[in-house]
């Protein structure tokens, strides 16, 4: 749109200001009307035009034959063959642009230019364009006062108005017409007009009177009109013979690619120009408001390939400019498009807004020219998102009343017909509570199509708003039970209002076996172990839905309550339901743990577990299902299969906004990641599933986080961070479930790692009271008794301590590697000198294979003690160094912290560099053997022994290994070697389930040697 500021022109654009003065300058307005900065107009050349529109080079693309045709048509102009030139084109297809463009070029060649822009909101002033006609630039001042002096008796809506009036209008327009006929005599005058349907009808008649008159006058008339509006003046005009009508199209793909090349400087490739034109339509303000939107754009330095387009705020507001160009007519048809979608049509828009079908034919051409859309879908769901976003909710809400109306009149289906009551938010007329009569059985497939796609507040609200209509008991009682295990995907406390209508209906037998033990297990997971005992006796008691019986459900659930609410469990253990089989069903002896060791070992297990895993979708299996299966994957040695899933369901829990899933899969994923030693990423996983979900939809589940959150930073050192996370509230009935043995493990360990062991002994004994009680008795799952025996360690019982780790050891027998190996390093700082060398060899060598980068540098700073000990100075340093590289990279700074007092190195500070494994992959298979070994601290004649070879052979792979790292002697060696290093024993990484870990990760923090 042109409007003036005293003697500039101005370009409004969707963002700025730009105006044009009369030096050929332009100067760049914020809305606000602020100067942004100054830059040289334009320059052009003989086929190709630019210039720049508030710092933006615009390119004349696919134009430059109009302009070369406009150019002949001023020169016989000045020659004395007065022409008219029509430009004709839809909304904000650059015929503006091309208008500005040629007054530039008619400027440089001496000619008078006087030039006016029509506005919809102006047709009621008189004589507005000869208004602005009188502030040209180059008219002479006096000419100027005396065509304002002319239309000033006329100009006034009063004077115009009174009966006489259209005389003195038209004798004004003659008097104008001679006047600028006048100009003619000393250079030729090119007058142009941009959007001159909006012209008042005293400045239509000066048009009219013009193009009449010019044909022997040095005059060119240059009028720009929309295709879709035409007015009498072009009626008129195209009668003469010496006018010329232009159309503009939109541009083709490869303008698109030009237009783009030329403001970014990068050629897009064929497929990426497409996709601009393809939302575009060839709309070169649609085209230029994508390239705005452009992320790459921004950066300093903008990249030489162009990705595909991506649709940000500028197009949005290009959309609306270009919507409301067409008019209040054009407004009201897009916005019933962007209402009906898919069911939009030229008959049904009509319909829509009850006006006549041509009317509304006319006007989806517009909008197609205009790029907005194809076949009367808007071309980008943005664009249409954009149309109703300036509409306020009650408006919204009346246009989706009015399409639902229609679509049930013309016998939409019930469901789609219910999509748009929804965005209503009301059904109060008897057609309406019809349709959701109708829509209920088809609600449920509609809504997990919602669930498929992500839309899981949308499926709820679409199922809430469906049960209000329904009459029938079973099919409102499935609707509430379907909402509630949706919404407990993204808000577990949102979904519990649906608990209790869920109990009442229970007892009836409405509800199916899935159902009901999702209906269990919530009240179990919200702390509410009474009403899940009483929901379980009625499970007992109900008879349920015909064909709707699920054993798998059922399974589940019981070995959930077992292992996670052993007092749920054991309360309802004799009521019967589901704890007892029906015909032709079989359970298994209850597990203590859904991945015991027993059955890790059978190769079913982590089959059935990758298969529940690869079927797993957020809506379709429960969560408790995969958090079981991953358990049962690290269970059974397969941690790294158990990141990987943990890794992919979080992407797709992320991507359909299932926030419950999120963060239970970071609790998991922090548990994996605590027995790796990977504190930093383990503090991080926990802190951001508890901030993601608030503790009232954790339930009592928060246990997990909470310890794994305090296990983290109490192993690196920040006991004060600790300690404020255990002053978290945690809900009181969290006391009957192992997530409360998790918790007061995790606090022990704090307890012990800050001098406290009394308490910590205290809360370890609890620990091991109920886990014996609750069968939960198994180190990889609590490993309680090597916690007790280091807090009775600290107090001076070494017997005791002794005995209980013996214990845990003969329970752990050949299982896990690395639980193992924590616990032969807890024997050794309750052992005799000459007994710990040993034990703690083996445990560093499980230590190492498992992984676990803190227990095996605690490991190692004992192993450095037992060799200094003994004289063997050399190798206590090596071992220290490795304990201490060990350390940094877990960023347990209190460790590293111990380590460095304990032992003044004479290497001086680690360099962190030098635990890089860099070179090792260029290493043979047997180097690698024999580096690993070296870096653990063995002789050469330990190595020789290990791996049969003799010792010489030993000595020509470290010579080679030296020199191929770069470096002189075994301290340098790399701390951590790439995984995979083919050593016999390197492929078993075994590791205790990440729920276990709170506790099992946890051992010594710290270490033995410091409390000699």
């Amino acid at each position: 749109m042109i409007t003036r500021i005293g003697d500039s022109r101005v370009v409004h654009s969707h963002a700025d200001v730009v105006c044009f003065n009369s030096s050929g300058w332009l100067f760049r307005r914020s809305r606000k009307g602020l100067p942004l900065r100054m830059k040289q107009t334009m320059t052009y050349g003989q086929h190709n035009y630019r210039f720049s529109l508030g710092g933006r080079r615009v390119s004349l693309v696919e134009r430059n034959n109009v302009i070369v045709e406009l150019t002949k048509l001023l020169g016989e102009t000045a020659r004395g063959s007065g022409k008219i030139a029509l430009i004709t084109g839809g909304i904000a297809t650059g015929k503006t642009a091309l208008v500005r463009a040629f007054e530039e070029r008619a400027v440089q060649s001496g000619v008078t230019v006087l030039r006016a822009s029509g506005a919809a909101s102006e047709q009621m002033l008189r004589f507005g364009l000869v208004e602005q006609f009188c502030r040209g630039a180059s008219i002479p001042p006096e000419l100027s006062a005396l065509l304002a002096g002319l239309i000033a008796p006329a100009a006034t809506p009063a004077r115009a108005g009174r009966p006489g009036g259209w005389p003195v209008e038209t004798q004004v327009a003659h008097s104008v017409c001679v006047r600028l006929l006048e100009l003619t005599h000393e250079r030729p005058l090119l007058i142009t007009v941009d959007d001159h349907q909006f012209a008042d009808s005293g400045s239509m008649q000066v048009l009219t009177y013009l193009q009449h008159r010019i044909g022997a006058a040095k005059v060119m008339l240059l009028l720009t009109h929309d295709a879709q509006a035409p007015s009498t003046v072009v009626t008129e005009a195209l009668r003469e013979p010496h006018c010329s009508q232009f159309a503009l199209q939109p541009l083709s793909i490869k303008g698109v690619g030009e237009l783009v090349a030329a403001r970014t400087n990068a050629e897009p490739a064929f497929d990426v120009a497409a996709g601009y034109h393809e939302l575009t339509g060839g709309n070169p303000l649609l085209a230029h408001a994508l390239v705005d939107d452009q992320p790459a754009l921004q950066q300093d330095e903008p990249p030489a390939v162009l990705d595909q387009p991506v649709i940000g705020e500028a197009f949005t507001r290009a959309v609306l400019t270009c919507m409301h160009r067409g008019g209040p007519r054009l407004v009201e048809i897009a916005r019933a498009i962007a209402v009906l979608g898919e069911f939009a049509t030229s008959a049904l828009v009509a319909r829509f807004l009850g006006v006549r079908l041509s009317v509304v034919t006319g006007t989806l051409e517009a909008l197609a020219q205009a790029g907005l859309t194809v076949d009367t879908q808007f071309r980008s769901p943005a664009a249409a998102a954009a149309v109703l976003n300036e509409l306020t909710p009650e408006e919204v809400s009346t246009l989706n009343l009015r399409a639902a109306e229609l679509l049930y009149h013309d016998g939409a289906a019930p469901s789609d017909v219910v999509g748009y009551l929804l965005a209503a938010g009301e059904a109060e007329e008897p057609w309406a509570i019809d349709v959701l009569k109708a829509g209920v059985d088809q609600a449920l497939v509609h809504a997990d199509q919602m669930m498929a796609a992500g839309q899981v507040e949308e499926a709820v609200r679409y199922l809430e708003f469906t049960s209000r209509a329904c009459d029938n008991e079973a099919m409102r009682a499935t609707l509430t039970a379907r909402i509630a295990s949706m919404q407990w995907t993204i808000n577990p406390a949102a979904a519990a209002r649906h608990l209790g209508p869920l109990q009442a209906t229970l007892a009836k037998g409405l509800l199916s076996d899935r159902e009901m033990m999702h209906l269990v297990r919530s009240l179990a997971w919200l702390g509410r172990p009474d009403e899940a005992v009483r929901a379980l006796e009625l499970v007992g008691d109900s008879v349920t839905v015909p064909g709707a019986q699920d054993s798998t459900e059922r399974k589940l659930t019981r070995d959930w309550l077992a292992a996670w609410h052993p007092k749920v469990f054991a309360a309802a253990k004799g009521s019967g339901g589901i704890f007892e089989p029906r015909p032709g069903e079989v359970f298994a002896k209850p597990r203590t743990h859904p991945a015991h060791p027993a059955a890790a070992r059978k190769p079913t297990l982590v089959d059935r577990a990758e298969q529940v895993l690869q079927g797993a979708r957020v809506g379709d299996v429960s969560l408790e299902s995969v958090v079981s299966a991953l358990h049962d994957l690290i269970a059974a040695g397969q941690s790294d299969r158990a990141m990987y899933w943990c890794d992919e369901l979080l992407r797709e829990a992320e991507r359909d906004y299932a926030t419950t899933w999120s963060a239970v899969l970071l609790d998991t994923r922090a548990g994996i990641r605590l027995q790796r030693g990977d504190l930093v990423d383990a503090e991080r996983d926990a802190s951001t599933a508890l901030s993601i979900m608030s503790p009232h939809s954790w339930g009592v589940a928060i246990g997990s986080p909470l310890s794994h959150l305090v296990l983290a930073t109490t192993m690196m050192g920040k006991f004060d961070e600790a300690a404020k996370h255990l002053n978290r509230r945690v809900p009181h009935t969290m006391a009957g479930t192992r997530y409360q043995l998790q918790y007061l493990a995790a606090r022990g360990v704090l307890y012990l790692a800050t001098n406290r062991p009394h308490a910590a002994l205290d809360d370890f004994k609890v620990v091991g009271d109920l886990a014996v009680a609750w069968q939960l008795d198994h180190p990889n799952v609590l490993p309680w008794r090597g916690l007790l025996a280091q807090a009775l360690n600290q107090l001076g019982q070494v017997g005791r301590a002794r005995k209980l780790i013996t214990e845990q050891l003969e329970m752990i027998g050949t299982d896990s590697p690395r639980m193992r190996g924590v616990s032969l390093s807890i024997l050794a700082s309750v052992s005799e000198q000459r007994q710990r060398l040993q034990l703690l060899s083996e445990a560093v060598d499980l230590l190492w294979t498992s992984g676990d980068r803190y227990q095996l540098a605690q490991a190692f700073a004992e192993l450095s003690q037992v060799w200094q000990t003994v004289g063997e100075l050399e190798r206590a340093r090596l071992v220290h160094r490795r304990a201490l590289q060990l350390a940094k990279r877990c960023n347990a700074e209190w460790l590293s912290n111990k380590l460095t007092v304990s032992w003044k190195s004479a290497d001086g500070e680690v360099d962190a560099a030098k635990t890089e494994t860099a070179g090792m992959s260029t290493l043979s298979e047997a180097e690698r053997r024999v580096a690993t070994l070296a870096a653990l601290g063995r002789t050469n004649r330990e190595i020789s022994r290990k791996l049969h070879i003799t010792v010489s052979t030993v000595e020509q792979h470290l010579t080679r290994v030296y020199r191929k790292l770069n470096i002189k002697r075994r301290t340098d060696l790399p701390v951590s070697l790439p995984a995979g290093t083919p050593d016999a024993h390197m492929a078993d990484k075994t590791y205790a389930s990440p729920a276990a870990t709170l506790a099992s990760s946890l051992s010594r923090p710290r270490p033995a040697y410091s409390q000699a």
